[in-house]
């Protein structure tokens, strides 16, 4: 497979023409719709049915799908997944587990009949729908809601069949950076003791120094010592 990044003038067909491949096949892989307008810089998947010899990379992909994702949508996306972190576990003030908008059950079966693990992802949503902060500080802050977060975790990953739990905490106070950071490690700590991993979504920064509330509430190194592997949401420099 190879990519192609789309530059001025370009259309669906003249790039087939140039690639000598079908325009079928470009819609279809990269799921264009019609009329099949392109963006400049945009990058499409190639694939011109023979791997190359030099093809011995491999990456671990991952990608977000909500309870109402289309079935065949997915069942067209899981041959090319890892991992599927399903969207979103929410929580209240004191750690209780609030359940996505619907069933995640059969997402997690299909998931495992493409032999993708499907990742529990946790988000603290208010009840506007959006990230709160107050309820990040509510939880991470106190140990008896992090130590019953915790078990509800367990509980559920257990009864539903997860693999792993994926923390996507955005705006996330600046007074609350180290605070998080411990709570990110107790709960990788207690996956690990039971055999499911962690990882944690941050938004992509090019300094350290880094203002704004999506950075400066998150130690990434800190977090990349104590997490068992990072996301970096790059559609964030959209």
């Amino acid at each position: 497979m190879d990519f192609y990044v789309v530059k001025a003038g370009d259309t669906v067909n003249t790039i087939a023409a140039f690639l000598e491949v079908s325009p079928q096949r470009i819609i279809y892989d990269n799921q264009l719709i019609y009329p099949y307008e392109l963006a400049v810089g945009q990058a499409l998947l190639i694939d011109r049915g023979q791997p190359r010899a030099t093809d011995t990379t491999t990456i671990s992909v991952s990608g977000y799908a909500y309870t109402f994702i289309s079935p065949w949508v997915l069942r067209q996306t899981l041959p090319f997944l890892s991992e599927l972190p399903i969207f979103s576990y929410g929580f209240t003030y004191d750690g209780q587990l609030n359940p996505p908008l619907g069933d995640d059950t059969w997402m997690i079966a299909m998931a495992r009949e493409y032999s993708v693990q499907p990742i529990l992802t946790l988000t603290p949503f208010g009840a506007d729908g959006n990230f709160n902060n107050q309820l990040i500080n509510s939880v991470v802050n106190n140990q008896k809601y992090i130590d019953n977060l915790i078990q509800n975790l367990l509980n559920l990953m257990g009864q539903k069949g997860y693999v792993g739990v994926d923390i996507d905490f955005e705006f996330i106070l600046a007074r609350d950076r180290d605070a998080f950071t411990d709570f990110v490690r107790q709960i990788a700590e207690a996956m690990r003791a039971n055999g499911y991993h962690t990882s944690v979504a941050l938004a992509p920064k090019v300094s350290a120094e880094q203002r704004g509330l999506l950075y400066e509430g998150k130690d990434y190194r800190a977090l990349g010592e104590v997490a068992d592997h990072l996301l970096l949401m790059t559609y964030e420099w959209g």
